[in-house]
């Protein structure tokens, strides 16, 4: 009888890999539930559910409430009749608060996906989601199990429970941790090891890339499928040290959730709910393509028997009729700021007067820049055509052309620049940008990323567009030099262009205004907009790019689905950025983008209205620090991060929003956050603490050396190992550049070494202007420095832009000299222990004598201190070296290494990559590390003169004058010895360089490309071109080093990326690629000998 039916509530998570159905009373007790597999088919895993437990109690319960939640919740929704629509984070935390009030702390893995959740009191406070990687879930687990022959479910904790020696799996993806799976097996691992290891990798690869620096609590529940495995518990434990909670229900704690909510929330007298019978339902699902607009989406249709069809997939939600109703609140600001980015300036060139058409593509730069270029060239009497709006097949285009993994902005320029190929068009202007407009308290320049500086190269290497015929401009913009510089590089295009100088100056005066007028108008629309949030509304900071937040097919549609949740989304650029002044709070932040996000900060920090939804990319090189310095710089205050690329998915993003408004509503929220700013402590060069050098490569000892020898007590840091690895992990987000994580690991490394002395410890750590990250590994690091405690201890960084003497001449006036001689002088032993150690008869003897004279060196430099003194024991290393029994009865190919100079240079960073090769049969050559050092000379006599610092460029005129001859006084020693002699002048390097990449774009990239070429010339037979994982200059050489290749009789060329994780395939390539340098060698000894047969004929 009805009368004698219980009240209960129906919950329904519907997720990628399964799909859950619980049935709960009015006290939160389980009535029912169900776990299955969803398969690809949602809507028949809820019928079997739906069905299921109508069986089992459909007939003792009266429905009062149905909610839904997971990936498939609003599909779920509509065709169940749920009341009430839920994300999975908040639906989670429901129910674990629920089971236990105490929890503070959830680790959710699911199949496809995996969460963190922070809980205070009961609410969520704090969360995470993986973002693309599914090697922290619980999928990847089965999967392997399964190509082990071991059952997920019956064997595989019992038997990694009992491993003795889990493998080391790495943490990266699940293609390396598969590689390294594989590795390890073939090499004869034993299973219950393989399957530990497993567990490990699954636990690792959650907290490093899941939870990060996050708070993990004292009350731990470990909710999902995953949470079976108890061999993952047990990983879980031993790495955090704190007791998991396996909750009841844990494999349905989503779906109790939404039943809880729908318990507290749905007050109507009847729920939607269809019925226990909506299995019955017939239904017919059907997909097909919208043509309406270029991106082709694919919509699902659903008809259900007796009602109206339902429709999911479009981006524009055009077939979403109740969504497309809904009247907003607020105002749509980013396509405000879209019209007025293209009406800004609104004049066109009149019909019959254009001398030309030029195609200007939506790429980087255009979402900001596009007035000052819209009116430079309409003012001259171009037409202007855009590429169109980024869409899927532009993504696609951009993606399937890239000549490297860079991040998703740059592939979608590569898209939009193949979209204009095609249109009638007489150029296309593709800039390279240095700098952007605007001024900085806090560092000299306001740089844009390598990427963009290098997008023309980069697309001319990957598209190939002069081969084509294709007229590209390329100007080199310095916006920080002001108009007079925009106009002379301008004016080297008037010929091309067919105007003057004259009118080249009238439109750069216009286009200048022009940018001007809408960074003005964005600003006062930005105003008016805070004007509209009233007592308890929110305003969404879009933190971003203009490229990847003001970009429709790149940001998700992010502001329109946040308009939905009836919150006002507002770009970045809307709030008065430059009011704020970052002074003595970060420093050296020479990136403009990352000097606007921090000051955007600033203002939202402060402003109770207000939060911060930051959208990056996967491989963006700044965001790798910037989000650290963001999350540092909110105080406090709950921030959302979302990583955008060509697999972001929708819903994800949007379950993302759901939880951070759930997360922001539940927490109270301060008028303002205070932030410590870090601070840069300096060092006087007279206080007796020791410095500590990082063990970058063995021209470390020089420093030592030059330090002790001006009184400066000095250490080098031990050599990096397993354990630097696993300490700079734990306290990195494991995105920033992998030299950046070794030396913070080696930092604290030291500081748990019991017997390190951290009251009179220095920190080395120097510094740069940018534009790679180099120059913000410091200020990352004193940031650890004060989470772990020991703000105290100072970080000396000098920095090696205009500065660098100044900060050298701290410690004392000769400090930099001796330093020098050490380096020069170890970098030439280096030279000839590499042409020797291959041939050797008796395995060490060169390290051996090699290693003994750096020493000696050393003691040179402290006890004795004169150039004469290193002089005099080169001179006896050469003698020794020359004793050195040798063999060469086969001839080796010369393999040189080029790239980032950390990695290059530091034997664990790069796995021993020389002796590998040597291995391999190949004899190595390196550059030198002083060759950096002529290039930041090279740099800063150029800035100086850029600048109008005459004392500047004089003193470093001097300097590297003194080093020249100071250098040459030990190299001359090796003349006649080495092979690789003498060092090509850096102006050389550079000009070899030139033709690859302009030198306007400084760093790494152009003297790799260099050098390269420079190793070629003397007769190379390979080249080996090493860098950190996501190196912005090493993805950029190994974008062009396609096109160097065909340009000098395609020499084998190598990119290899090391990150700390064993690549099993990487020994393999590297044997491969020595094979084919071999080939490559007597195929060139073959083509001289016949050369020489010809010319003695003729």
């Amino acid at each position: 009888p009805e009368d004698e039916k219980i009240d209960a509530y129906i919950g329904v998570d519907v997720g990628s890999s399964s799909t859950n159905v619980v049935v709960i009373d009015s006290e939160g007790r389980v009535l029912s539930k169900r776990y299955l597999m969803t398969a690809g088919r949602p809507i028949e895993a809820v019928k079997t559910g739906i069905r299921e437990v109508g069986e089992e109690i459909g007939d003792k319960v009266n429905i009062r409430g149905v909610g839904t939640t997971g990936s498939g919740r609003y599909l779920i929704a509509d065709f169940i009749g749920a009341d009430i629509v839920r994300n999975e984070i908040t639906a989670q935390a429901t129910a674990a608060a629920f089971i236990d009030p105490r929890v503070d702390t959830i680790f959710e893995i699911g199949g496809q996906d995996s969460k963190f959740i922070s809980l205070d009191n009961g609410v969520v406070v704090d969360f995470e989601m993986n973002k693309v990687c599914a090697a922290g879930t619980g999928s990847f687990l089965e999967e392997q199990a399964e190509k082990l022959g071991v059952n997920i479910k019956e064997e595989f904790a019992e038997l990694a429970l009992s491993a003795e020696n889990p493998c080391d799996l790495g943490e990266r993806c699940t293609v390396f941790m598969e590689s390294a799976l594989v590795h390890h097996q073939q090499r004869g691992a034993r299973k219950d090891d393989l399957l530990a290891g497993l567990a490990y990798s699954i636990v690792i690869n959650y907290l490093n890339r899941v939870v990060q620096d996050k708070r993990v609590g004292e009350h731990i529940f470990f909710q999902g499928g995953t949470a079976y495995n108890k061999s993952v518990i047990a990983a879980f434990e031993a790495i955090t040290g704190k007791p998991v909670t396996v909750p009841p229900h844990h494999e349905v704690t989503g779906a109790i959730g939404m039943a809880l909510i729908a318990r507290d929330e749905c007050k109507a007298e009847r729920s939607s709910f269809k019925g226990f019978d909506i299995y019955k339902r017939k239904y017919e699902l059907s997909t097909f393509i919208c043509e309406d607009c270029p991106n082709r989406c694919e919509i699902h249709k659903v008809n259900i028997e007796g009602e109206k069809p339902l429709y999911y997939g479009s981006r524009c939600e055009k077939y979403e009729i109740d969504e497309t109703k809904k009247k907003h609140r607020f105002p749509d600001l980013f396509k405000e700021r879209e019209k007025l980015l293209e009406t800004v300036y609104d004049k066109r060139v009149k019909k019959g007067e254009e001398r030309g058409v030029v195609g200007i593509p939506r790429m980087l730069w255009y979402h900001e820049l596009y007035p000052f270029w819209k009116a430079f060239f309409t003012e001259i009497g171009y037409r202007v055509v855009r590429s169109r709006a980024t869409n899927r097949e532009i993504i696609h285009n951009g993606v399937e052309s890239v000549a490297s993994e860079s991040c998703f902005p740059v592939k979608v320029a590569h898209g939009h620049v193949i979209d204009l190929i095609e249109k009638d068009i007489d150029f296309i202007l593709i800039p390279s940008h240095i700098t952007m407009p605007g001024e900085s308290k806090v560092a000299d320049r306001a740089y844009v990323c390598p990427y963009i500086q290098t997008i023309p190269y980069v697309t001319e290497s990957a598209l190939k567009l002069k081969d084509r015929g294709i007229r590209v401009l390329t100007p080199r913009i310095f916006f920080h030099k002001g108009e007079g510089s925009i106009k002379r590089e301008m004016g080297r295009f008037a010929k091309t262009l067919g105007v003057s100088r004259l009118e080249i100056n009238r439109a750069v005066d216009v286009a200048m205004k022009s940018q001007d007028e809408f960074y003005r108008r964005l600003v006062e629309n930005g105003k008016k907009a805070l004007e509209l949030l009233g007592e308890g509304d929110k305003g969404i900071v879009i933190v971003s790019r203009p490229y990847n937040g003001c970009d429709f097919g790149v940001n998700l549609n992010l502001p329109k689905k946040l308009l939905n949740l009836d919150v006002l989304p507002i770009p970045m650029d809307y709030l008065d950025i430059d009011s704020v002044d970052l002074s003595g709070k970060w420093e050296n932040m020479y990136w403009r983008y990352g000097q606007k996000i921090l000051s955007a900060v600033e203002i939202i920090r402060n402003n109770k209205k207000l939060f911060p939804l930051y959208i990056t990319n996967f491989g963006c090189g700044p965001d790798s620090f910037i989000q650290k310095y963001l999350r540092f710089a909110m105080g406090g205050k709950p921030a959302l991060i979302i990583e955008v690329d060509e697999h972001s998915a929708d819903v994800g993003a949007i379950t993302r929003c759901e939880a951070f408004l759930d997360s922001i509503n539940n927490v109270e929220v301060k008028d303002s956050y205070e932030v410590k700013p870090i601070e840069i402590m300096s060092i006087n060069g007279k206080e007796k603490k020791t410095v500590w050098i990082p063990n970058m490569c063995d021209q470390a000892y020089a420093l030592k050396a030059a330090f002790i020898s001006n009184g400066v007590p000095a250490e080098v840091m031990p050599e990096p190992d397993e354990e630097t690895l696993y300490w700079g992990r734990k306290y990195t987000t494991g995105k920033e550049c992998y030299p950046a994580i070794i030396t913070t690991g080696d930092m604290v490394k030291l500081l748990n070494n019991p017997e390190f002395d951290r009251e009179n410890a220095i920190f080395f750590m120097p510094s740069g202007t940018g534009p790679c990250r180099f120059g913000q590994y410091n200020t990352m690091q004193r940031i650890v420095l004060r989470e772990l405690g020991f703000e105290h201890i100072p970080i000396y960084s000098p920095n090696q832009g205009k500065s660098l003497y100044d900060d050298l001449g701290i410690v004392g006036n000769d400090f930099s000299r001796k330093a020098w001689w050490g380096i020069v002088a170890i970098d030439y032993l280096e030279k000839l222990l590499l042409q020797t150690r291959p041939y050797e008869v008796h395995k060490g003897d060169t390290w051996r004598v090699y290693w003994k004279n750096v020493q000696r060196v050393v003691d040179a430099l402290i006890n004795r201190g004169t150039l004469d003194a290193v002089v005099e024991v080169v001179s006896g290393a050469i003698e020794e070296m020359k004793g050195i029994e040798i063999e060469k009865n086969e001839k080796r190919p010369k393999i040189g290494i080029v790239g980032e100079i950390y990695v290059r240079s530091n034997r664990f960073s790069n796995e021993n990559v020389i002796k590998e090769i040597e291995r391999f049969g190949g004899e190595v050559w390196i550059p030198t590390i002083s060759e950096w050092f002529f290039y930041t000379n090279w740099t800063r006599m150029r800035d100086s003169l850029w600048r109008r610092d005459l004392r500047n460029w004089f003193v470093n005129y001097l300097k590297n004058m003194i080093q020249k001859r100071d250098e040459h006084n030990i190299a001359r020693l090796f003349d006649g010895l080495l092979e690789n002699y003498p060092e090509q002048p850096i102006k050389e390097v550079i000009e070899y360089g030139r033709h690859f990449v302009d030198d306007t774009f400084e760093g790494e990239a152009i003297i790799t490309l260099g050098k390269a070429v420079d190793f070629i010339l003397k007769g190379i037979h390979g080249v080996v071109n090493v860098m950190p994982f996501t190196c912005m200059p090493g993805t950029i050489v190994t974008a062009i080093t396609k096109k160097l290749k065909e340009e000098y009789s395609n020499v084998p060329i190598l990119n290899i990326a090391y990150d700390g994780l064993n690549e099993p395939g990487r020994e393999t390539r590297l044997e491969a690629f020595v094979y084919q340098a071999k080939q490559y060698m007597e195929r060139m000894n073959y083509r001289e000998k016949n050369f020489d047969v010809v010319q003695k004929e003729i």
